[in-house]
Formats: C-alpha cells, sequence, structure tokens
C-alpha cells in the first residue's frame, strides 16, 4: 500500500493527545455514609469496574475513528498490477470477412463487434484500427465511430502473414510496448500457424463466435454444353455438415426468373444440378438459393455475352472440300476453305479448328503454326490423302504427342466398330447398333497410340483422337471411301465442330489476375471502362493488334454485374464474384501464452486494460470505516453504563 500524501501521517502522533487524556483523567470518589455498608461497597466495586470497561473501549473506538480519518486524507492505494498497459502502442484488427456474416450471441459477428468496439473505444485517446480492406491510423472514438458505422464485408480476406506485416507497420518507429488486438472469428483460412513466434507483439486474441456453422454455399457456375440454340449452365453446391432437406436454386436475369429447380444434398456435402437455357445475351444473371447463414454465398453473378461461331478453317489440296463445308454451316460456323498454296496464315492463327483435308506434304511455317495453335487449345481434324509425305506429317504429330501413321496398307476393309461413350459419338443414336451398312476404304494408314473412336473389322483405328488431334487413317475421297455416303458422317464432323465452339467465362474472381482479349478496333486516348450504376472503373489494359487485352489485377471491386464500355458505346458485360474461402466456416482459436493473451468479448479486454493500469484507491474504505468508528462511540456512551 503506497500513499498519495504521506506527509499527513505525521498527524498519527496526535493520537497520543486522546490516549494521554484517557490515561491521566483523574476522578476523585466522595465518601457517603450509609447503614448497610456491605452492600455499598458491593455497588462502588462494580460501578468502578464497569465504568472502567466503557472508558477503555471508548477510547478505542475514538483512536481507530481518527486513524481512518488520518489515513483516508493521506489518500492510500495500491499501485497498478501494470502501469503501462494504458500507456502501450494498441493497434486493433478488425476482421471484416464475409464468414463475419455468421449469427452469433448478439446478432451478426461483424455488426456486433462494431457495437462492443464503439461502446468500449478509450475516450480522449487516438486509436488505430485496421481490416482487411481499410486502415484508419490515429483517429479519436468519435472519428473511428463513424467509420465503423460504414464498413462493408471485404471481398478478398488475407492471411495471417499478411495481417502481421501490415500490424508492424503500424508500430513502426513506436519504442513502446507493442499490443495487437486481433477480433476475429478464427477461420482455418486464416492460418494462424506461426502465432507464437512473434516476440515483439502482444496479441490480444478476441473470438468471434458463431452460434451455427451450417451454411450451404453456391460454389460456382459454368457451361458444360453448348449448342446452336441453348446452353447448359451446371450449378456445385456445397455444405460442411449434412443438409436432409432439398434445396432451391433459381436462374435469374436481372428479376426475370428462367429456370429453377430443387437440390438433394443425399446425406453427401456436395450437390450440383443443370439447367438448360436459351444461348441468348444475358447481361445482368444471377443464380440464387435461400439459406439463412452467410449470405454472400447464396449467390453467383454472371454474364453471357453473345455467343460467336466458331471459326472453321479447312486447308485442302486438291481433293473436294465442300462436304465440309456443307456440315459446318452458320450459326455456329463461320467455314473458310483454303487452298494450301493460298493459305492466309493470319486466318488460320484465329481459327478455333483447322481441317486438312489431303493435303500432301506439311510445309515448316505450316508445322510451325498448327503447332502454336495446338498450345493454344485449337483442335485440328487431319484428313490423309494416299500418297501423304510420311516424314512431314510424323514430324508435327510427334510434336503435338499425338498418334503417328505408318506406311500405307493397300486392302478394302469394314467399319463395323463404335465407341458409343466417345463425346463425338454420344447421344447420336438412340440404341446401340450392331447391325448396319457398314462404310468400307481402300486403303488406310496404320495408326499408332491412338484412342480409337471409330475402328474397322480388325479393330485397327479408322478415327483416332489424342492430345485434341483427331485422325483419319484413309483419305475420305470417293474412289478409296464411301464415308461420305454414311449416316456417320454429319454427326461426327458436326460434333468436332461444336467441341471448337468457344466456351466463355460466366464470371471472374475477386482478387484473381486474369487477361481478357476483346475484339474491337481502338482509337487513340480512349480507353476500355467497366461501369454499374455506381462505380466506373478503369482496368489495365493494351492493345494487340485488332483487340484490347484487359487485366484484372488490382481491381478493388465489388462482386456484382457490370458492363464494358469503349467510347460511350457497349462492348459487352463481365461478371465477378468473391471466392468462396470464407464459406467453409471451420476454426481454429489459438492456445494461451506468453505472447498470446485471450478475452471472452471487447468489454472485458478494455476492462481489464482499465483496470491493470489504475490504481486501486483505498481512502473511501478509511472514510467508512471512520463513520463505522464514530457510531460504535456513539452507541457505547448512550448504551454502556
Amino acid at each position: 500500500m503506497e500513499f498519495k500524501q504521506p506527509e499527513l501521517l505525521y498527524a498519527l502522533f496526535l493520537l497520543l493527545i486522546p490516549l494521554a487524556v484517557h490515561l491521566f483523567q483523574l476522578r476523585r470518589f466522595q465518601k457517603e455514609d450509609f447503614t448497610n455498608v456491605k452492600f455499598l461497597k458491593k455497588v462502588i466495586r462494580q460501578t468502578r469496574k464497569s465504568s472502567q470497561l466503557k472508558k477503555w473501549l471508548v477510547l478505542a473506538t475514538r483512536m481507530l475513528m481518527l486513524t481512518a480519518l488520518i489515513l483516508a486524507f493521506a489518500q492510500p492505494y495500491f499501485p497498478a498490477e501494470n502501469p503501462e498497459a494504458t500507456t502501450s502502442k494498441k493497434v486493433i484488427f478488425l476482421d471484416n470477412s464475409f464468414s463475419m456474416q455468421a449469427t452469433g450471441k448478439n446478432g451478426e459477428l461483424l455488426e456486433s463487434a462494431i457495437q462492443d468496439l464503439i461502446k468500449n473505444f478509450p475516450e480522449n485517446e487516438e486509436i488505430t484500427l485496421f481490416t482487411h480492406n481499410a486502415e484508419f491510423r490515429d483517429l479519436t472514438s468519435n472519428e473511428l465511430t463513424t467509420e465503423l458505422q460504414n464498413l462493408n464485408f471485404a471481398e478478398n480476406s488475407l492471411n495471417f502473414n499478411t495481417i502481421k506485416l501490415k500490424a508492424e507497420q503500424l508500430f513502426k518507429n513506436t519504442g513502446e510496448e507493442k499490443e495487437l488486438i486481433f477480433i476475429s472469428d478464427f477461420q482455418r483460412n486464416l492460418n494462424l500457424g506461426n502465432l507464437s513466434d512473434s516476440n515483439e507483439i502482444t496479441y490480444h486474441i478476441i473470438p468471434a463466435v458463431p452460434e451455427n456453422i451450417q451454411n450451404i454455399s453456391l460454389d460456382s457456375v459454368f457451361i458444360s454444353d453448348r449448342e446452336a440454340e441453348q446452353i447448359s449452365l451446371q450449378v456445385l453446391l456445397s455444405s460442411k455438415t449434412e443438409i436432409s432437406e432439398p434445396v432451391s436454386v433459381s436462374v435469374f436475369n436481372g428479376e426475370e426468373l428462367l429456370a429453377k429447380s430443387a437440390v438433394s444434398f443425399k446425406d453427401k456435402y456436395e450437390a450440383q444440378t443443370t439447367f438448360k437455357i436459351n444461348a441468348e445475351e444475358i447481361a445482368d444473371g444471377n443464380i440464387r438459393i435461400e439459406d439463412s447463414s452467410l449470405d454472400y454465398d447464396n449467390t453467383i453473378f454472371f454474364s453471357l455475352n453473345k455467343l460467336q461461331p466458331a471459326e472453321v478453317i479447312i486447308v485442302s489440296q486438291n481433293a473436294g472440300a465442300n462436304f465440309l463445308s456443307r456440315i459446318l454451316t452458320p450459326p455456329e460456323f463461320n467455314t473458310e476453305i483454303f487452298r494450301l498454296d493460298q493459305l492466309d496464315f493470319n486466318k488460320l492463327n484465329t481459327a478455333d479448328l483447322v481441317i486438312l483435308n489431303e493435303v500432301e506434304s506439311l510445309s515448316g511455317a505450316l508445322q510451325s503454326n498448327l503447332t502454336n495453335l495446338q498450345k493454344n487449345a485449337v483442335n485440328l481434324v487431319i484428313i490423309p490423302s494416299e500418297n501423304i509425305d510420311l516424314n512431314s506429317y510424323n514430324n508435327l504429330l510427334g510434336q503435338m504427342n499425338a498418334p503417328i501413321f505408318s506406311a500405307l496398307k493397300t486392302r478394302e476393309s469394314l467399319i463395323t466398330e463404335l465407341e458409343f461413350d466417345h463425346p463425338l459419338l454420344t447421344g447420336v443414336f438412340e440404341e446401340r447398333v450392331q447391325n448396319f451398312d457398314y462404310p468400307k476404304v481402300q486403303s488406310y494408314y496404320p495408326v499408332n497410340n491412338g484412342v480409337n473412336i471409330i475402328s474397322f473389322q480388325d479393330n485397327a483405328g479408322f478415327l483416332l483422337e489424342r492430345n485434341g488431334v483427331y485422325l483419319f487413317s484413309a483419305a475420305l475421297n470417293a474412289e478409296n471411301s464411301n464415308f461420305r455416303n454414311s449416316p456417320l458422317i454429319v454427326p461426327v464432323f458436326y460434333n468436332m465442330g461444336i467441341s471448337a465452339l468457344k466456351t466463355p467465362n460466366l464470371y471472374y474472381e475477386n482478387g484473381k489476375e486474369d487477361l481478357i482479349k476483346i475484339t474491337l478496333n481502338s482509337q487513340q486516348d480512349e480507353v476500355i471502362h467497366i461501369i454499374s450504376e455506381n462505380e466506373d472503373f478503369i482496368p489495365q489494359q493494351r492493345v494487340l493488334g485488332d483487340n484490347i487485352e484487359i487485366s484484372t489485377a488490382g481491381l478493388n471491386i465489388v462482386s456484382g454485374n457490370y458492363s464494358l464500355e469503349y467510347n460511350g458505346k457497349n462492348q459487352g458485360y463481365i461478371s465477378f464474384n468473391s471466392p468462396r474461402s470464407e464459406s467453409e466456416l471451420e476454426y481454429e482459436i489459438p492456445e494461451e501464452n506468453e505472447n498470446i493473451k485471450i478475452h471472452p468479448n471487447i468489454g472485458a479486454y478494455f476492462n481489464e486494460i482499465k483496470a491493470s493500469g489504475q490504481n486501486s484507491e483505498l481512502w473511501k474504505s478509511f472514510v467508512i470505516f471512520a463513520l463505522i468508528f464514530l457510531t460504535a462511540e456513539m452507541l457505547l456512551l448512550k448504551y454502556l453504563k
């Protein structure tokens, strides 16, 4: 115990005065004569004993009262346990990731944390606070209250290493003790593995605990199949807990309902459904579910621009190729036929599908361009002639890791075997046909290391596929084969063309760098804008010939649907969604140690800091004691005889 005014303790010497008065106070007794002397002596003896007891009790209470008053005026106190607690440098990290949309004891976790902070901010002290996407340095409690009331959820969350680096930057140039108040639900994706490795920062952990961890997430949507008039949207859902009831999934364009379905998880943690919708432009697409947990993963935004036909380039030498152009027709395909000696390499390099129709020899330039196209996922169809240059073909096929030709065999062979489960033949037949009018060839090249789609009766391949290369082993001209007259030719080449249709991205993920090419004639000093009703962004971009390539890197953009505008004109639509890493609702609260302190809530932490940084004042207690002793003295004087 210590005293603020210890010099007043000298007043304790004044206690000698009442002590002296009580000890040296003399009283004279007068003798009175009574007839019963024995009785009177007994009364006098009893009176003297009670008077002496009363005198000592009054003395004790009076001295204790004076002692308590003197100590009260000296202002005694117990020193603070941690006097530096209120003066150390404090930085607050507030987790505003989407997982903080979960409901806790007092409502939504983030909103509850904000309200607790506002109630407990220390007055007359500047506060530094940062979140996943915002930073507020040295603000007063009133200023920070205003900022927090307008705080939104972060589209992308930081991991612990990045949070730690930001905190260290905020602690820079301070020699005081460093304390980081860490308010979060502590999802596992924070990666807190090295939290206890730091000796420079003391972490005050304040967990935001959800009451319910059941959550259904719309994970992704993509085009699983594309036809001329329809597309198939495949929607994937997930949950970390078992879901017993069916979940309603709806597809909208704006507020127009396009399709709806109910999905059952069937005791699994994943579910999926497929919607077939018209292949029309969708500017404001969104897929929704109803779930009472996290709100952000109940919607996926998507947009579908006008689908472009596949660019098909047919390179032919002496054989006719009109049968191919009659199969690969608009609106699905833009087909152009070039003679080998008139081939436009610029056109070739824009192709989505290339067909070599009975070209006898391949030049080095053609091989180089075809190899580059394959690297860009452009399919190649090869129909050989009866006298191809095996070296040039096999050189190209070797570079593509595709099947290669062997020497020509001249013998009639029937085409009898079909791989019905291959994508080129799926859905072509209502049932698996075993007996039909088999087409035939007069000669063919045996082919090694391919996946047979259509085979001869000896199981040698007639049409094979590997690594994006479709390889016929025989010429299709009328002299060598009647395959052109077979009902197989239309579905086979049509499905080859369909496989070349570009499947557009329905949306992009926030925080991830993507490069998007937009075909348009650029003008000097004009740039592409990403626009919504309330936002206007100018992304990084560069001109590449007739294309402008934009980058999504560094875009701090809110999930939703946007339009692409150039020179005031719409050039298409683009959508963004947040990553679904916050939907897992798996938590890992660190264990307490020397540098990690865990507090039940924000109020408890600030009260603890306030208490540990303040002295325990005792003067009020001594005033109370003085009053008690004064009361005791009065009672003794009044009632003790």
